[in-house]
């Protein structure tokens, strides 16, 4: 999917005064699909497998990496 055709969230702002239950409506409201979605002009995808890394350990993984300059 083209990034220009779906939504960017790089502006969204999130109101941490509401529920988190809100905040997340309110994101899905904006993005329609969760799972696929733009930041600034980035696409983004995510797939998850079932025997695969939680998100957090991925993104963990990820993070550490770049603080090494991996």
């Amino acid at each position: 999917m083209a990034p220009e055709s779906l939504p960017d969230v790089s502006g969204m702002a999130f109101d941490t005064s509401l529920p988190r239950e809100e905040r997340i409506a309110l994101f899905l409201q904006a993005v329609e699909n969760p799972y696929c979605f733009c930041i600034g002009g980035i696409g983004v995808k995510i797939e998850f497998a079932e025997s695969g890394p939680s998100l957090q350990d991925t993104l963990t993984d990820f993070l550490l990496r770049q603080k090494s300059g991996l």
